[in-house]
């Protein structure tokens, strides 16, 4: 039994089937040679040349105490020595085995009867094989350890390295973001001190010109009061030279007893005659005249000095004496103005004004030159007041060269005008009636061809032309334009004073001015001068009627609104606007429809906003203006804080006007009236609601974002506010 157990060992079993094979074929090759051969034949191991075909089998000459003399399969072999031998040399011959194999692959030798030619070499050199392979594999086995230990190590240098470079990067994200914020709050820090700053330089100026203004009229009604002087003393010395009286003497009489002494000195009948005689006042130092016989009648004193001797009080001669030494000033101001305004000259060098109007007749009178019409008038007027006599004589005179279109003199009396406007003491309240009609004429004068040529005049034209100069007359309507808007100024701080200028001024005329076809200049000057004609309950012309007045607002603030999008269109000949023109124009625009709005003088009042809000298309336009706006910011263009000014400012008018009069506004059916508007309105408020700021966007107030989520809404369900905020997961406010 037990060896029965050693035949079938777990040695012998763990060889492979393939050396297990070639053991018993090398066996029965071994057993099945002829005896000579077995015993005569050494072993030999002969190298097998290249290209050699290896031999089919190999003798192997088994050691001589094998032989036991049997007859079996196996000849005089004993199977169990055979296979005892052969399980002890078992390892070295799977070994060889192997070797050879691989020796054999090497080379390109043949495998087949590889383990005949491995049996064929002897235990020696088996085992230093062996022994050489073993050590090779241990030597393969440790540089591979160390290829393994030396890729763990880069493996892990390689993490260390990546996740130095992400902290890295992190930082450095951080580091960005930081410089951002900081960049931001610098820059809108600096646009608030800036804004800051122009509001108080403007605060200064408008108290500057406004202590000028109260300073021209206080010294207006100074001479308005000494003239009334003169004049009231004038004519009181009048009325004493037409009947002079001798005056009488004021002394103190005895009787104290509460009666009134003349009356008791003329009803007394014990007061003798002779002492109520009145003699001739005598003068300190000077011997009493003696009364002459030839006239028994005393003679008559001068009224005016028996009045500044005897009867003016303490202070009465020194205070009339203060008012003539006034009014003989004023006349002496008076005479300075006249000569300056005499001695006016356009530029340094030329001729005065009367010198150069002997040059100009009207076609009605040739014969007549315009310089004699001045001096005959001047004689006839006689007003107090050398100034306004004058513009009552160059104000009719302007309308009547308009009126004969002789347009030659225009240019001078612009220029005595604007020279008269910059008088200290100049009453303008009481030129707005000579001045007021014919400044707009002569704006006219180009401003109603140039409005011809507008797109809003020539609807059914489909080639927007320009102006040509032989429609226009040399007439610089910004000048005169610019002398009516200086004229609102002067008369801002004067009580129902603008009020009497706007019931000059023709609605017809503003609305010919609020056109793209006028010039840039004179556009942002009737913005300017409208701004004057705000009011608690109306701004405008002031009409007649109610609904009259109602009309030219609506007329009006359809014009604004339309301009944020109009193409402004130069005369012919004349370089095209910039962009950043245009912008500078459409943001008057935009800041004269916030006052209109919030009147800044009257807070509480909603008028303009009303108007707004009624009007059928300025929302719309107002939404059409701002997704334009923004739209164009993603260009980058040289005009962009303009337009981020326009945005920002447009969001605030529509967020006002709706939160004041919303609940009366139906937006979609006010979306329809212009076309591409519903969209427009979505989209930008869109932007605007998830805009993140960083460059193409930078410049957008946090308060605008706000308006524009809250705006949005109340305008989409919250299905549609949930998607969209899906769809813009960077936004600013997040």
């Amino acid at each position: 039994m037990d060896n029965d157990d050693d035949y079938f060992s777990d040695d012998f079993d763990s060889l492979p089937p393939s050396t297990l094979y070639q053991l018993e074929q090398h066996a029965f090759q071994a057993t099945q040679a002829p005896a000579t051969q077995q015993h005569d034949q050494p072993t030999v191991i002969e190298p097998v040349q290249a290209g050699a075909s290896a031999p089919a089998f190999a003798t192997l000459k088994p050691p001589p105490r094998l032989h036991t003399g049997l007859t079996n399969d196996y000849n005089t072999l004993e199977v169990g020595e055979l296979e005892a031998e052969i399980h002890d040399n078992a390892d070295g011959q799977s070994v060889l085995s192997q070797g050879h194999h691989a020796l054999a692959a090497d080379n390109g030798w043949p495998t087949n009867g590889g383990l005949g030619d491995v049996m064929e070499v002897d235990d020696e050199y088996g085992q230093a094989n062996a022994y050489e392979l073993n050590a090779r594999l241990e030597q393969m086995e440790r540089e591979r350890e160390q290829m393994r230990r030396e890729l763990a190590e880069a493996k892990m240098l390689a993490e260390t390295k990546a996740g130095e470079i992400a902290i890295i990067r992190s930082k450095q994200t951080r580091m960005i973001e930081e410089y951002d914020r900081q960049l931001v709050a610098l820059r809108k820090s600096m646009t608030d001190e800036a804004s800051k700053h122009r509001e108080e330089v403007e605060a200064a100026m408008s108290e500057g010109k406004m202590l000028a203004t109260e300073n021209i009229f206080l010294q207006h009604d100074l001479a308005e009061e000494a003239h009334q002087l003169r004049n009231y003393k004038t004519k009181h010395r009048a009325e004493e030279k037409a009947a002079p009286v001798t005056p009488r003497k004021s002394r103190v009489l005895p009787f104290r007893d509460g009666f009134d002494d003349d009356e008791i000195a003329a009803l007394s009948p014990t007061k003798s005659a002779a002492r109520s005689k009145r003699a001739t006042p005598t003068v300190p130092g000077k011997r009493k005249r003696q009364a002459s016989v030839d006239s028994p009648v005393p003679l008559q004193l001068s009224p005016a000095g028996e009045t500044m001797i005897v009867d003016a009080p303490g202070g009465t001669a020194a205070s009339s004496f203060e008012a003539e030494h006034e009014l003989s000033g004023t006349d002496s101001r008076d005479n300075q103005v006249m000569k300056r305004l005499l001695n006016h000259r356009m530029f340094p060098g030329q001729q005065t004004d009367l010198e150069a109007l002997t040059k100009f007749a009207f076609p009605s009178e040739p014969h007549r030159p315009l310089s004699s019409i001045v001096m005959d008038e001047l004689a006839k007027l006689d007003l107090g007041s050398y100034v306004l006599e004058y513009m009552y004589i160059i104000g009719p005179l302007w309308q009547r060269a308009l009126t004969e279109r002789f347009y030659d003199p225009v240019s001078r009396f612009a220029s005595i005008t604007k020279y008269v406007f910059m008088m200290d003491d100049v009453p303008l309240l009481d030129l707005i009636a000579p001045l007021a009609g014919v400044l707009q004429d002569s704006v006219e004068v180009n401003a109603v061809p140039r409005f011809r040529y507008s797109p809003a005049a020539r609807e059914k034209a489909r080639v927007v032309r320009q102006t040509p100069q032989a429609d226009l007359q040399p007439v610089d309507s910004t000048e005169a334009l610019g002398l009516l808007y200086h004229m609102a100024c002067g008369l801002l701080h004067v009580k129902g004073a603008l009020e009497s200028l706007w019931k000059h001024i023709r609605h017809t005329f503003i609305l010919v001015m609020l056109h793209g076809s006028q010039p840039l200049k004179d556009i942002m000057l009737i913005l300017q001068l409208l701004s004057t004609s705000i009011r608690p309950e109306s701004f405008g012309p002031i009409m007649s009627s109610e609904q009259e007045q109602t009309d030219v607002q609506r007329y009006i603030v359809d014009r604004l609104t339309h301009m944020l999008s109009e193409s402004a269109q130069p005369d012919e000949g004349m370089e095209p606007y910039t962009p950043y023109d245009i912008c500078a124009m459409r943001l008057d625009v935009l800041l004269l429809l916030e006052s209109l709005s919030f009147n800044p003088a009257a807070p509480g009042q909603e008028h303009g906003s009303s108007i707004i809000a009624a009007h059928p298309n300025a929302l719309p336009r107002l939404f059409r203006s701002m997704h334009d706006e923004l739209d164009a910011l993603y260009s980058f263009p040289p005009e962009r804080d303009l337009r981020v000014a326009l945005v920002n400012g447009l969001m605030r008018l529509i967020f006002g006007v709706m939160r004041r009069h919303g609940r009366f506004i139906n937006m979609q059916e006010k979306l329809a009236c212009v076309p591409g508007t519903k969209q427009k309105h979505l989209v930008v408020l869109t932007r605007l609601a998830f805009c993140d700021g960083a460059i193409l966007e930078a410049g957008i107030d946090d308060e605008t974002i706000d308006m524009a989520h809250e705006l949005l809404e109340e305008w989409t369900n919250p299905q549609e506010a949930e998607s969209l905020a899906e769809a813009f997961p960077s936004s600013r406010r997040d």
